[in-house]
């Protein structure tokens, strides 16, 4: 006989149709292998995370004011840490993504699928950081760093970076299993490079002014730009919609209820997966409370070794090379941002400095790109899911048809805005809507796992204050955004 029943009275949301089912069980004893096989979340949203906040926005900063501006990263990275926690907690118990349960509160499900939508095609689908990847694939191909003339150059090779993204993630098993590996190659690789071509040419001093940085809270230069100090508040760390796609991830992965839920197939490699389109929650029994404590176990881990420390360190290992490389005070190359390290390594390196250099801005910014044409598509995937009976019976229960369609309109969306602007700007305007989105996210977290988890589930007081911090020091970020660069160019 199955364990499962359909719930008939759910408080609140857009219908009872959450079934009951035990919490599966964690797995225990872990040794390295069994670690490594459980933790991946957190690797895919590192991959995006020591990206453009990491390559572009924080070495502008730092290069022209200075690395005390690190503190905005120590804040921003704690946030977003207990931000996914809060998000993944509501997972946890029903295994629904995050966006998926959003849409379960008021004013409704079409309210809640068209604002993340729009969101997260202007947050995720302006190919700012695809873009900038590209300067490094041209900067490798001419010699030199890609400047204006080049523009047309790095267009080219930012649609066939884009198209090839998308080709990517289609292999594989699950779309998370290829992601997961992906980065795993990109952590290891790129951190553990950067360390070392760190320890080789940055002084002790910019070593200890780094460090300093971290703690240097409330540290804001007069002059310093308003645009990308708030792009650097927003993609420390992930940031936005890629904060609620770690939920997906989560789901895929298989924590908590998800097991239960089902996972997105890849296209090659892959076959057809049920996916439950909704949640499925456990009873507050003595046997489930031991289970979600081991799950919370492993969401620390993955949270706090893995994401927190690894966007730390990925803010810090690149703005300490270009500080030592570059001449304080200058501003980076609009067009060959992403190479810009590159004319300082190559005087301290050679040829095999600006190869690194070249190596180094491809790789973090690809990974970024991976990741990020995943998160939209996928989040957009499952919001569709939930919603529409009748979109689930015309794609025949295969979820695999309405990822891959949405995966083809997010890619020729962000090729219509390829050519529209300068990489960096394309990227920090992104940035800065991710703000919004995490001060939304963050509200909306509150009211929905107090509507919908038992109180032996629900979150402590002090978790939800910190969650209101996230709405303060993102929304004050974001509304320094809309006054000081949107309104004076729309007025």
């Amino acid at each position: 006989m199955s364990d499962e029943k359909e719930v008939k009275s759910v408080p609140g949301g857009c219908g009872p149709n959450f079934e009951i089912s035990d919490l599966p069980e964690p797995p225990r004893d872990l040794n390295f292998k069994k670690l490594f096989a459980i933790l991946g979340p957190a690797v895919i949203a590192l991959g995006g995370t020591i990206g453009g906040g990491e390559w572009l926005v924080g070495p502008s900063l730092f290069v022209k004011w200075g690395l005390a501006l690190l503190w905005i990263t120590t804040i921003s990275s704690t946030l977003q840490v207990f931000l996914n926690l809060e998000m993944t907690r509501y997972t946890l118990y029903t295994g629904e993504p995050i966006t998926v349960g959003f849409m379960r509160l008021k004013p409704g499900k079409a309210f809640w699928g068209w604002l993340f939508t729009i969101v997260g095609f202007c947050e995720r689908g302006l190919p700012g950081w695809i873009l900038a990847c590209a300067t490094a694939v041209v900067a490798f191909g001419i010699g030199k760093i890609p400047g204006v003339a080049d523009k047309g150059t790095v267009v080219i090779w930012g649609f066939i970076l884009f198209v090839s993204c998308a080709v990517v993630i289609s292999l594989g098993k699950t779309i998370e299993r290829t992601l997961e590996w992906a980065n795993w190659i990109m952590m290891i690789v790129v951190l553990g490079g950067l360390f070392l071509l760190d320890l080789y040419i940055v002084p002790a001093s910019i070593w200890w002014e780094g460090i300093k940085g971290f703690v240097t809270f409330g540290y804001v230069p007069q002059g310093v730009d308003v645009l990308l100090l708030g792009a650097l508040v927003g993609y420390s760390a992930y940031g936005g919609f890629g904060n609620n796609a770690i939920t997906n991830w989560y789901r895929d992965k298989g924590y908590g209820m998800g097991a239960k839920i089902g996972y997105i197939p890849a296209a090659i490699g892959g076959k057809v997966i049920h996916v439950s389109p909704h949640g499925k929650v456990p009873m507050a029994t003595e046997k489930n409370l031991y289970s979600w404590k081991g799950w919370w176990k492993l969401l620390d881990i993955d949270q706090f070794a893995v994401f927190w420390f690894g966007a730390m360190a990925g803010m810090f290992l690149p703005g300490i090379l270009y500080v030592a490389v570059l001449p304080r005070g200058s501003s980076l190359p609009s067009w060959g941002i992403a190479a810009s390290s590159a004319s300082g390594l190559i005087l301290k390196l050679g040829n095999f400095g600006w190869f690194l250099a070249l190596f180094f801005g491809f790789w973090i910014l690809y990974s970024t790109a991976l990741s990020n044409v995943d998160l939209v598509t996928r989040q957009c995937t499952d919001m569709l899911w939930f919603a529409s009976d009748r979109l689930r019976k015309i794609s025949k229960e295969d979820i695999r048809k309405i990822y891959y369609f949405l995966l083809i309109v997010f890619v020729i969306w962000g090729g219509l805005f390829m050519n529209i602007t300068l990489p960096l700007i394309i990227f920090a305007v992104s940035a800065n809507i991710a703000n919004f989105t995490m001060a939304l996210s963050a509200v909306a977290t509150i009211r929905l796992n107090r509507k919908f988890l038992p109180k032996e589930y629900r979150p402590a007081l002090w978790r939800e204050i910190v969650l209101i911090l996230n709405l303060i020091f993102f929304g004050f970020f974001f509304l320094m955004f809309v006054v000081k660069v949107i309104i004076p160019k729309v007025f």
